[in-house]
């Protein structure tokens, strides 16, 4: 339905996609969910972004402080865990 003086509200494209590669997502993030279920849409569009404009060292980096900083309240659960 169309109101006269107002436009449709435009998805958001920070990342200047084209329609090819707008097209291109789409489908990989169907593959995606169809792979994992479990998996929030968000999580895997976040996860599809990232490694489409980030380059292999950045994400290397990315998984080198995940494996060995510990998560903000893992100090706590493992606290818990060993008062178990």
């Amino acid at each position: 339905m169309e109101v006269p003086g107002f436009s449709r509200k435009q998805h958001e494209n920070p990342f200047d996609y084209t329609d090819d590669q707008l097209a291109e997502k789409q489908i990989a993030l169907k593959t995606m969910k169809e792979l994992y279920p479990d998996v929030p849409a968000y999580y895997a569009e976040l996860v599809y972004d990232m490694c489409k404009n980030s380059t292999q060292e950045e994400i290397d980096k990315i998984k080198e402080k995940v494996e060995s900083v510990p998560f903000k309240y893992a100090k706590k659960e493992i606290n818990e865990i060993k008062e178990n």
